[in-house]
């Protein structure tokens, strides 16, 4: 089978280029695509970076419907979920943080402005899988190439074109959690563009303590018209709206240790319970993407691309006095996020005549607005904060193909320079009022990778290097809350100096193709280094005459995370499918991630990791069996009794989720009904993610009909 993968022209343009998927082969074989920018296509060994493509017949066989359910199989991805579908959601690459993987929309970043960490980790939970081709996922560093975030990895959800012709698809599920969730996609294509439509509801009406109620609605359309041979254009919009109950997070119980040195074994309800009711705690977030872009072929082999993406996100967390642990007392509290992104991208790629380079050179313009307001329903504590930063980047790449394009060579460098807009906020006594702001130093990031595949045996040698880097957020350079103690004021921790954080990363590895390139095998080394990053200190500097008494954001010194991934795909047959991958990662930070612990290992992060993935065909029904098994790991609760931190160690994650089903096809195949159901974690293990809930042992069932 054979599939587009648009990854390798984000490398080269940063915008993705789509193409009609081919028909399936004969004999399946595994034998991947890329297509780059000036439409040239290339197998799968011959790109030189690590990339693993997620398309639309693999999310259909396991019934998924959210991206973070789509990505937990890939290897170095470790994925977790706070309590269910629409709770915070975590992506770790290959043993780094949170925020270290980028988000991109069809090419384009996609985050949070106002998050702590400016990534896209606040709406991970709302990407639900509404109007998705394919999702696209880059491992290693590529900040030279996608910018801030980039330092583990890259996530491209990429939605589709409309092919010729008019169809839909109208489906719904209903199932255990007080799961409904209905969906439905049109499209209309014609011989110079096309459009497609989309929309979709997802409804948990009790969740997995019977009242964690959380619904999401997704909304997305495209448009592209290609008014000649030579010129393009692309419109699209991407809309989301969540509500969700939230609970209390979990505590420690029992007799706990005279140090948080101590590694405690987690034990529910020996010491620690875990995340539990709170019946006026509230999370609602809403986003809006619009996206327009423009190709103008100007000849065989010079191309000008630009699009401009205007991104608007809303967060709004409300807490009562009701609910266990430390409440608001009294009161409710609402905290209001607010944020903006403004991005402008233009570049040209050029491929010489008689040329094997393929150079592309780029300018973009970044603009991000904040804004924070804190609410409770005496009006006395009222404050909002305001923030904005704003970039000038200019990059570049060269593509080399050697020896028939068994040879691979690619080269980039990325320059970002910053600056400022001073911050305003409600009340005088405002924290950095006094000081003179300094443009933040410019980012610089190169990339480079090697790879050769040898034809006569089947093997593929890679290689990659790339330094990262993450730009300080809104927040963590103007951070602020209010206290009315001592004088109703601002207490800041944010600091507006702070420098951006850098990183290096090597990875190197081996594929090898074999029964006639039936099977492929896998692995790779990978090491990356965190050489200047932003955490959380508890005694800090002032920031001029601003004190910052509670402790506050400043540079510290990292630490690095290594290991080796190692898979194996097979099409046993035309109706048979493996994926088995196996990661190893030793994580450590040089500062330990809770304060007085001494733990440097790296929190959330386990040593050992399985996944499998097996799909088997009968003629039209099909059964999907997909598996993820995790070593145990250190992770940190902190305690409302002592309140301090304590470091646990979970029992990892055992779940497999079964799904099969059945296709129905009406007037010549014009018209299928596709039914199906799926048993999620079928062994029914007990399982939490640092301290939080999962499912149980529940089920599903849906239909789908197209036309």
């Amino acid at each position: 089978m054979k599939t587009l993968l648009a990854l390798s022209a984000i490398c080269l343009t940063g915008v993705a280029v789509f193409g009609q998927q081919p028909a399936p082969s004969p004999s399946p074989v595994i034998r991947e695509e890329v297509t780059v920018s000036a439409g040239e296509a290339q197998t799968i060994d011959q790109v030189s970076k690590t990339v693993d493509v997620i398309d639309g017949q693999q999310m259909r066989d396991r019934a998924d419907f959210t991206l973070v359910d789509s990505l937990r199989t890939i290897p170095g991805f470790r994925v977790q979920q706070s309590g269910g579908f629409g709770r915070l959601a975590t992506i770790k690459t290959r043993g780094l943080r949170n925020q270290d993987t980028a988000v991109l929309i069809d090419g384009v970043r996609f985050r949070d402005p106002t998050a702590i960490s400016g990534d896209a980790t606040s709406f991970l939970s709302d990407l639900t899988l509404t109007s998705v081709s394919e999702v696209e996922v880059l491992r290693g560093s590529g900040s030279s190439l996608y910018g801030t975030n980039a330092i583990g990895g890259v996530i491209d959800f990429q939605t589709p074109r409309a092919q010729n012709g008019t169809h839909g698809q109208i489906s719904g599920a209903a199932g255990g959690l007080g799961l409904v969730r209905f969906r439905g996609n049109f499209s209309h294509g014609w011989q110079r563009g096309g459009i497609t439509a989309g929309g979709s509801r997802t409804v948990y009406a009790k969740g997995i303590d019977g009242n964690d109620h959380a619904h999401n609605t997704n909304l997305q359309t495209r448009i592209d018209v290609n008014p000649g041979s030579k010129t393009s254009f692309s419109g699209k919009i991407f809309f989301s709206d969540a509500n969700v109950k939230l609970n209390s997070d979990p505590d420690t119980v029992g007799v706990l240790p005279l140090s948080n040195s101590t590694i405690i074994n987690a034990q529910r309800g020996v010491n620690f319970t875990p995340d539990s009711d709170d019946q006026d705690r509230l999370q609602k977030s809403r986003f809006f993407s619009g996206q327009v872009s423009a190709t103008q072929v100007l000849t065989d082999h010079l191309v000008l691309n630009g699009y401009y993406q205007g991104l608007s996100t809303k967060r709004r967390n409300v807490n009562g006095p009701l609910g266990a642990g430390f409440q608001p007392f009294g009161v409710t509290q609402t905290s209001i996020f607010d944020g903006q992104t403004h991005t402008a991208n233009a570049h040209v790629t050029w491929t010489p005549s008689g040329s094997h380079n393929t150079l592309t050179g780029a300018y973009e313009f970044e603009l991000e607005k904040f804004r924070n307001d804190g609410l409770t329903t005496s009006g006395t504590q009222n404050f909002f904060t305001t923030a904005g930063q704003r970039s000038h980047t200019f990059y570049a790449q060269d593509l080399v193909s050697l020896l028939d394009g068994n040879l691979q060579l690619a080269g980039g460098l990325r320059l970002q320079r910053y600056s400022l807009t001073r911050p305003s906020f409600s009340l005088t006594n405002a924290p950095y009022s006094n000081i003179v702001l300094d443009n933040p130093p410019t980012a610089v990031t190169f990339d480079g990778a090697v790879s050769y595949f040898v034809k006569k045996s089947g093997t593929k040698f890679r290689a990659h290097v790339g330094n990262g880097y993450r730009v300080p957020s809104l927040y963590e350079r103007f951070g602020t809350f209010f206290s009315t103690f001592p004088s109703n004021s601002f207490i800041a921790i944010g600091d507006p100096f702070l420098k951006p954080e850098k990183t290096i990363a090597y990875d190197a590895g081996v594929e090898q193709y074999a029964a006639k390139e039936k099977v492929r095998l896998s692995s790779t080394y990978f090491y990356t280094k965190l050489i200047d990053v932003i955490g959380y200190g508890n005694v800090v500097q002032n920031i001029g005459t601003t004190s910052r008494p509670f402790g506050g954001y400043e540079n510290q010194k990292g630490g690095h995370a290594q290991g080796g991934e190692f898979s194996a795909k097979a099409v046993v047959s035309k109706n048979t499918d493996i994926f088995a991958s196996y990661t190893f990662t030793q994580s450590r930070q040089l500062t330990p991630q809770v304060s007085g612990s001494g733990v440097l290992k790296t929190l959330g992060v386990p040593d050992h990791q399985f996944t499998a993935v097996v799909t088997q065909r009968f003629g039209r029904a099909w059964v999907n069996f997909d598996f993820l098994a995790t070593s145990t790991y250190l992770a940190p609760i902190f305690s409302n009794s002592t309140f301090n931190t304590y470091i646990y160690r979970f029992k990892g994650n055992r779940r497999g989720d079964l799904t099969g089903g059945y296709t129905f096809g009406f007037r010549k195949e014009k018209l299928t009904l596709r039914v199906y159901g799926t048993i999620e974690n079928v062994f029914g293990q007990e399982c939490f993610e640092n301290g939080f809930r999962t499912i149980g042992r529940t089920a599903r069932a849906g239909t789908t009909f197209a036309f």
